[in-house]
């Protein structure tokens, strides 16, 4: 397997999958929407191929030649049907392999929340597809911290701001990972079908990331609860601040819902990877979190 068209390389997390699997030999093709985004892709060897997730003609131009496709949907602006679409291609293409990025859970029910329930279709259309898929669960990504207003009281009063209630204990990952778990799993040589949680090395409370931080800042993180409303404000785009504040008020109401029990070993002997932890991305990001 040498040929991966890469589906959402512009984005935070689709990126770092084109450049880990360039640097890695593959022949990337990345399917973008507007070319000038990612200069930087094309600068190490990354093929560009314009077009959109709502242009089956694009999407299917794209896959030709491709052996393996990695599939992102976005989370609260994607829909089933634009994955539905990129499966399609990839059957008549004769793809080998797809790796999905669900962003989250596969849930065996209904949350009425569409971002999360989309992800039960998708599954279903891999599943009927005939392709040999690995679908990646991700927990919450590391890289929600770097959230300016987050990142911004990090650095100038020493609080880690998140929604979420001190109850919640999660196993955060972090876009790197991520990546390295789909290069895993396109090099894995084993056709059969994969499901797979993935997270990151340690389960934390909000206290237990602040203190963490703290160790990799050199100085006293306290941890406070952030407001959804307040979240919302800080990263809505396209009239979506109400399904943001709903999920995140959900988990106010219900820490369980984002607390993980992912099996870390068991995902490391599938698919192995080098984990990063919460303290080395404080590490990693110090100037990002530091007052200037």
């Amino acid at each position: 397997m040498k040929k991966i068209l890469v589906i959402g390389a512009t984005g935070p997390q689709g990126r770092p999958v084109a450049q880990k699997l360039a640097a890695a030999g593959y022949e990337v093709t990345a399917l973008v929407r507007d070319p000038a985004r990612a200069a930087g892709l094309a600068d190490i060897g990354v093929r560009l191929a314009a077009g959109d997730l709502e242009d089956a003609a694009a999407v299917k131009a794209a896959m030709v030649g491709q052996d393996g496709v990695f599939l992102l949907i976005s989370f609260f602006a994607g829909r089933a049907a634009q994955a539905e679409t990129v499966i399609a291609a990839a059957m008549d293409q004769g793809v080998r392999r797809i790796v999905w990025n669900a962003t989250g859970p596969i849930l065996p029910f209904d949350t009425g929340n569409p971002s999360i329930d989309m992800r039960r279709g998708i599954l279903a259309a891999l599943e009927a597809s005939g392709i040999s898929f690995v679908a990646l669960q991700p927990t919450v990504y590391m890289e929600n911290f770097l959230i300016p207003a987050i990142a911004q009281e990090v650095a100038t009063a020493d609080v880690l701001a998140y929604p979420m209630p001190e109850a919640v204990r999660c196993q955060w990952i972090s876009h790197l990972d991520a990546a390295s778990y789909a290069v895993a799993a396109f090099a894995d040589p084993d056709p059969e079908t994969l499901v797979i949680e993935i997270a990151g090395p340690e389960k934390l409370s909000g206290s237990e990331i602040a203190e963490r931080f703290g160790r990799a800042l050199g100085r006293q993180i306290t941890f406070r609860p952030m407001p959804p409303e307040e979240f919302a404000r800080a990263i809505s785009f396209d009239g979506n601040e109400e399904a943001i504040i709903g999920y995140y008020r959900g988990i106010f109401e219900s820490p369980d819902m984002m607390t993980t029990h992912v099996d870390h070993e068991a995902a490391l002997a599938r698919l192995p990877i080098r984990p990063v932890s919460i303290q080395d991305f404080a590490t990693i990001h110090r100037d990002l979190l530091t007052a200037g």
